[in-house]
């Protein structure tokens, strides 16, 4: 088909002409040869009724008006038959006319870009998406385009006027979903991913999230307030191969900061506060899991002392445990222990007589715990005599020349010594002993004390002289010459 307007050649299926613009009707005006026919009929018709007037008058009539009736709606019918085959012929070629204009911008940006002219290819493109917004190979080849131009954030915007229309197929908006994020990992804009991704409503995002955003990790146990060692366990939901990365500092969990490889033990007092989150191998974060915690140790446990208080008549060790990592302290001169008192190391021997202990736990930080207390008596069976005493006692002092014999005959001094079982007494860690009081008798008789006391243990017959400490204390005192 020709121009009637310029002569030039217009394609098949075009409404106007593409040199000059000129509208080209394409529905044909109504023929008359078909009303031609229609009465070349009817002649025939009326010259068979004038063979037999007579006789076929009235059905002349009757088909003359049947007849008529058809022409009538012969003619309507060919009106709509065309104008319905020209609606069908427009809308075909408005699709086509669509559809080439996209292919024709899109060989006009190829052929810019394979002279060089990647500007100009790109204008053509965005030509092309004005005219056709609804095509989405348009818009991906012009994002394909920015991208090779290294304009990243164009690309990025040119695949949003998908993702932000309601105009395109599921498959169609995934793709555009997809194609932004390859730009952000291309980028290294890893956080924009997670932006990207971060709206919980749309059920297009929610699917991709899961394949590029990993799950946050789980912090066990959580938070809370604990009492001694707190052992810190973080585990990926998603069984993922994904690395964790944690702080204790408060600070938001980046690459830079603590990679996880086993529990983390919390030993001392105080409040920590952990945010741990994952990543996986596109680089991608999840949202940071955060736990507090408050450690409160509190006192240690007290000691286990394993002989009970009471009495004892044979040599017993005293044991005393504790759990590891702590220190025993103990006294025995009624005071509290402290970390200066004496540090229990290995058994002790139990004092001979009475003895009070106190026993407390200590840890690394001065604390302790509750104290325990025992008291002993510890008493050796009597083995000596009060008789066999003074007569130890007398044989000590013969030996060691401070008498002359058994009799108490004393060097240089007239009359003798003699010496009387007083008491018993029990000095503290030193067992129970006999008194014997030291009197001197005179020639005429008359008996005086010396002022000398001896102590004479009741189980092994050991001699002392025996004295008073600064609190008024028994005390043994070695006996030596005079």
């Amino acid at each position: 088909m020709k121009c009637p307007n310029c002569g030039k050649n217009i394609p098949e299926g075009h409404m106007y002409c593409d040199d000059c613009g000129t509208e080209i009707n394409i529905v044909p005006d109504f023929e008359p040869e078909v009303e031609n026919e229609i009465n070349i009929s009817l002649s025939g018709l009326a010259d068979e009724l004038n063979k037999d007037v007579r006789k076929k008058l009235l059905r002349k009539e009757k088909i003359h008006n049947f007849f008529s009736i058809i022409k009538a709606h012969w003619r309507a019918a060919a009106i709509g038959v065309v104008a319905v085959i020209g609606l069908v012929l427009f809308v075909v070629f408005l699709a086509s006319y669509n559809d080439r204009s996209s292919n024709y911008y899109m060989g006009l940006a190829e052929s810019a870009k394979s002279s060089g002219n990647m500007e100009q290819a790109i204008g053509y493109l965005k030509r092309g998406m004005t005219e056709n917004p609804g095509n989405s190979e348009i818009i991906f080849r012009l994002s394909d385009y920015y991208m090779e131009a290294e304009m990243h954030d164009e690309a990025v915007e040119t695949l949003k006027t998908i993702t932000s229309s309601d105009r395109f197929a599921d498959d169609i908006v995934i793709t555009a979903y997809e194609g932004i994020i390859s730009i952000y990992k291309q980028t290294g804009e890893f956080d924009k991913i997670t932006e990207v991704l971060s709206d919980t409503d749309n059920k297009i995002v929610a699917g991709l999230r899961a394949k590029y955003v990993p799950s946050s990790p789980i912090m066990l146990p959580e938070s809370g307030t604990y009492e001694g060692i707190v052992q810190i366990k973080i585990i990926t939901s998603d069984n993922q191969n994904n690395s964790i990365y944690y702080t204790v500092n408060g600070d938001v969990p980046t690459t830079e900061s603590i990679l996880y490889e086993g529990e983390i033990a919390i030993e001392t007092d105080g409040e920590y506060n952990i945010k741990a989150a994952c990543v996986n191998d596109y680089g991608i974060f999840s949202t940071v899991t955060e736990c507090n915690y408050v450690l409160e140790k509190g006192a240690p446990v007290a000691p286990e002392i394993m002989e009970p208080s009471g009495d004892y008549n044979q040599n017993t060790m005293i044991v005393a445990v504790a759990e590891q990592g702590y220190t025993i302290f103990y006294t025995t001169d009624g005071s509290d222990p402290t970390m200066e008192s004496k540090q229990y190391i290995s058994p002790i021997t139990m004092p001979v007589g009475t003895s009070h202990f106190k026993f407390a736990t200590f840890d690394q930080d001065g604390n302790s715990s509750e104290i325990v207390e025992r008291d002993y008596h510890l008493v050796f069976t009597r083995l000596v005599s009060t008789e066999q005493a003074v007569n130890s006692l007398v044989s000590t002092l013969v030996r060691l020349d401070i008498l002359l014999d058994a009799s108490g005959k004393v060097r240089g001094v007239e009359g003798h010594n003699e010496y009387i079982y007083n008491s018993e007494i029990e000095i503290q860690g030193a067992g129970e002993y006999y008194v014997i009081i030291e009197n001197h008798v005179s020639n005429d008789g008359k008996s005086a004390p010396t002022g000398l006391m001896y102590a004479v243990n009741t189980h092994d017959g050991t001699v002392n002289r025996l004295g008073y400490d600064s609190s008024g204390k028994y005390t043994l005192i070695t006996i030596s010459n005079r």
